[in-house]
């Protein structure tokens, strides 16, 4: 997994905080957000600030929203608001409406997007999910569900595109039937072929509270039990 030397936007976990309450209370007013988890304890506190900000003044495009039927989601709302041409794929029906929002009923393992697409992708703690028998489904497990997906991914980035991707990181495993915990060797594996843009790793104490570590912090977390999050811009090497 290669990176390289980008500048460093350093934007405080208090203003990602602001911008996340902010959104979240206007787009109340569009979907149901009564499914999302006390915001001090989600990662999506800190998930949807990311997306939202690195979209954030970009020419607008085509952009993929991978695992798109959530309740709480509000970044495609946003985005779709926003002057985005904003395209959700999931296995699940995903309920919101919009002339900018486009929902596809298909698997991002395959998908009938033709190649080079989108502008930009990102699955919010989506990957790790894919693949997995017991939940959102899936009867059958497919160890590799996670690489297809992002090998799908790939094939759907144009050539200029840009994918961001988060998902939980720590000692590496798999917490059937929830979800995989990337460490560096699966994480590295996963991301073959991608080149790292920027990478933000933050960890959740005890009291509540999100810390933003180190990769070697969070590689140390255990789960179940700890919680780490790994947030990723990556572009095709």
């Amino acid at each position: 997994m290669r990176s390289k030397a980008l500048p460093k936007v350093n934007v405080s976990l208090e203003t990602m905080r602001r911008l996340y309450r902010t959104t979240y209370a206007v787009m109340g007013l569009f979907v149901n957000l009564e499914a999302v988890e006390d915001g001090a304890l989600n990662s999506r506190l800190l998930e949807y600030p990311f997306v939202l900000q690195k979209l954030d003044g970009r020419p607008r495009g085509r952009v993929l929203d991978v695992g798109c039927t959530d309740s709480g989601n509000i970044v495609a709302p946003t985005l779709a608001t926003l002057g985005w041409q904003v395209y959700g794929v999931d296995t699940r029906e995903f309920k919101f409406k919009h002339l900018s929002f486009h929902f596809v009923l298909e698997d991002i393992r395959k998908t009938s997007f033709p190649d080079g697409f989108f502008d930009w992708i990102y699955a919010i703690s989506t990957v790790e999910h894919i693949g997995l028998a017991g939940r959102y489904g899936v009867k059958v497990d497919d160890p590799d569900g996670d690489f297809k997906a992002v090998t799908e991914i790939r094939r759907l980035l144009g050539p200029d595109g840009r994918f961001l991707l988060t998902v939980p990181y720590g000692q590496g495993g798999v917490v059937k039937p929830a979800e995989r915990v990337y460490d560096r060797s699966r994480l590295q594996r996963l991301l073959a072929g991608w080149s790292v843009q920027e990478e933000t790793y933050y960890y959740l104490d005890g009291g509540g509270e999100w810390h933003q570590v180190t990769e070697e912090v969070a590689g140390r977390t255990k789960t179940p039990g700890g919680v780490a999050i790994a947030l990723l811009e990556l572009v095709c090497a």
